[in-house]
């Protein structure tokens, strides 16, 4: 069953940009995940991950930029969001299991190693992508990175979508609500707009979407240890992130040499939509200066 009154597949970004590329590639585990990408396909990789109930619409002002500055610049769809397979049991949305995901995403896109950047729950994944493999992964942004230090709020959000109530979840996912929901993550530098809320707004014609949110809720770990890393990282933050606490990030970016910090002033948590300029000038400074190290499979 598909609900109405949503942007099509086909409307859904990156519809109408042409300089951009659309495609789905299959994993090894038999998932199928959405991929957009701009710039030539032989320059060095730069991949983006989408936070929690983002698609990689979110990076829509920055894969163009980091392109533009010499590089292969790829966002995905992670499992149960945007236009990605959303497997339907539980155990798909662990922490362990999404971080798994996201190795799967680089074998099937043949990159051997690359920077990861990350957006909120994206930027959590990207740390223990690069501690599992460490090899694969040269350097580090994270944004407003959640999964360290608990999120503001889940206890409320996971007693509202307790199993009983999976079945109604689609019919509770209005546009009304999801207005809301964008409220609460914006700062004062800009608002969303209605094609935002389309956007965002638009998985939700899929019944499986509302699921895979709820079980990634429950199951995934909001407060993980922060993971032992040897590798170039740029922190990223805004001032008036409500969900972000950032407590652990920043003890470990000032306490190892080899992490860095930019903070936006009146940011909110989704400083990829906010502060576009800023975010990517300090994205392909940093990729540039932590140096190369980038290969693919062949």
């Amino acid at each position: 069953m598909v609900l109405r009154g949503r942007l099509s597949p086909d409307e859904m970004f990156p519809a109408g940009q042409p300089e951009l590329r659309s495609y789905h590639t299959e994993l090894a585990s038999g998932i199928s995940v959405r991929v957009v990408e701009a710039g030539d396909p032989e320059s060095p990789p730069v991949v983006f991950l989408p936070g929690w109930g983002c698609s990689a619409y979110i990076f829509r002002n920055t894969l163009g930029p980091v392109a533009a500055a010499g590089h292969r610049a790829i966002a995905v769809d992670l499992k149960g969001h945007g236009l990605s397979d959303k497997p339907s049991a539980m155990a798909e949305y662990t922490l362990d299991s999404m971080r798994n995901h996201v190795i799967e995403i680089l074998d099937a896109l043949g990159i051997a190693r690359a920077p990861l950047a990350g957006l909120s729950m994206g930027a959590a994944l990207a740390a223990h992508v690069a501690s599992a493999v460490p090899g694969r992964v040269t350097s580090l942004v994270l944004v407003s990175a959640v999964g360290f230090d608990g999120v503001p709020g889940l206890s409320a959000f996971q007693s509202i979508t307790s199993g009983p109530l999976i079945p109604v979840l689609p019919k509770v996912a209005t546009r009304s609500v999801l207005r809301l929901m964008l409220r609460g993550v914006y700062g004062k530098l800009r608002t969303f707009t209605e094609r935002d809320v389309d956007e965002y707004w638009a998985p939700t014609q899929f019944p499986e979407f509302t699921r895979a949110m709820r079980h990634l809720l429950h199951e995934f770990t909001w407060r993980a240890p922060f993971p032992e890393l040897d590798l170039p990282c740029l922190v990223i933050s805004g001032t008036l992130d409500h969900l972000a606490r950032g407590e652990t990030v920043e003890a470990v970016a000032r306490s190892r040499p080899g992490m860095q910090m930019l903070t936006v002033p009146d940011a909110g948590h989704v400083v990829f939509d906010e502060a576009p300029e800023v975010v990517n000038a300090a994205i392909v400074d940093f990729i540039g200066r932590s140096g190369a190290g980038y290969s693919r499979w062949r």
